[in-house]
C-alpha cells in the first residue's frame, strides 16, 4: 500500500511539472529543455617555436567559494605525432569574503620532468585603482635527466596602482 501511494505521488508530481512544447511548420512537436552551460575560455597561440592550446573555466562556484581550472598543451613545429610536447594544468580555489586564493599546478615535459608549484595569495586592498597582495609560493622540479631539484620558496608583496 505504501509503495502504491509513493508511486501515485511521483506520477502526480511528474504530470504537474510545466513543459514548454513548440511546434514547427510541419506539425512536429518539440520539448524545450533548458541547458545550463558554464563559459570556458579557449586559449591558443603560435610563434616561431610552435603552438599552444589550452582551456580555462569555472568548475564550481557559490556565494563565497569558487574553484577554477585550466590546462594547456604545446607542440613544437618540427616534432612528429599528435601527442603534445609539454602539457600542464592548474586548480585554483578562491574564498571571496576573505579575498584569499590558493592554487596548485603542474607542467610536464616528457623526458625532461615535471614542474610542480603551489601557493597562497591574500589581497589586502583590492579596488579599481589600487591592489596590494601578499603571495607565498613553493615550487620544485621532479624527474628528468638531472633528477629532482631542491624546493624553491618565496614570499612576495605586490603593489599595483592605476591613475
Amino acid at each position: 500500500m505504501k509503495g502504491l501511494v509513493i508511486f501515485v505521488f511521483c506520477i502526480a508530481v511528474a504530470v504537474s511539472l510545466p513543459l514548454d512544447v513548440i511546434e514547427d511548420e510541419s506539425g512536429q512537436e518539440y520539448l524545450v529543455v533548458p541547458v545550463h552551460r558554464e563559459r570556458r575560455d579557449l586559449t591558443w597561440g603560435a610563434n616561431q617555436n610552435g603552438y599552444t592550446l589550452g582551456q580555462k573555466g569555472n568548475l564550481w562556484e557559490n556565494g563565497a567559494h569558487k574553484f577554477d581550472g585550466a590546462y594547456t598543451g604545446s607542440k613544437a613545429w618540427d616534432s612528429h605525432g599528435l601527442k603534445p610536447d609539454s602539457f600542464g594544468g592548474r586548480l585554483e580555489y578562491t574564498n571571496k569574503p576573505t579575498k584569499t586564493t590558493a592554487f596548485v599546478g603542474a607542467d610536464r615535459t616528457p623526458g625532461y620532468g615535471t614542474d610542480v608549484n603551489a601557493g597562497v595569495k591574500y589581497n589586502f586592498v583590492q579596488d579599481k585603482k589600487l591592489n596590494i597582495d601578499l603571495t607565498g609560493q613553493l615550487s620544485q622540479h621532479h624527474g628528468g635527466p638531472f633528477g629532482n631539484t631542491k624546493p624553491e620558496a618565496g614570499v612576495y608583496l605586490n603593489f599595483n596602482a592605476r591613475p
